[in-house]
């Protein structure tokens, strides 16, 4: 069992599965009750960031800045339950330290 787990081969070729599905997901966050949202896909790439105009009465930079900063964490977290879910889903085991890096 072990030597299939780490089977070099299968694992890349498992992972290329992987990264191809994630291409296509798409995961939202919002923070501030939706005032800022962010859409990024399943490899973490940044498709879109929506920021309510009547935020921007408020001139509050610190408040636009820290909204934002919470919406990508949260989209950040949303990803890392999503990697975890997939490597279990056609590896059979949570990511190891590293696996990450298959995906970059």
């Amino acid at each position: 069992m072990l030597k299939n787990i780490f089977d070099y081969r299968k694992i890349k070729e498992r992972v290329e599965k992987i990264k191809n599905e994630l291409e296509n997901e798409k995961l939202l966050a919002e923070s501030g009750g939706g005032m800022v949202k962010v859409e990024i896909d399943g490899l973490g790439n940044l498709l879109s960031l929506d920021i309510e105009d009547n935020i921007f009465k408020e001139k509050d930079k610190d408040l636009i800045e820290d909204l934002i900063i919470a919406a990508i964490n949260k989209s950040k977290e949303k990803l890392k339950e999503l990697w975890q879910k997939k490597f279990e889903e056609y590896i059979g085991i949570l990511p190891l330290p590293g696996m990450e890096d298959l995906l970059s």
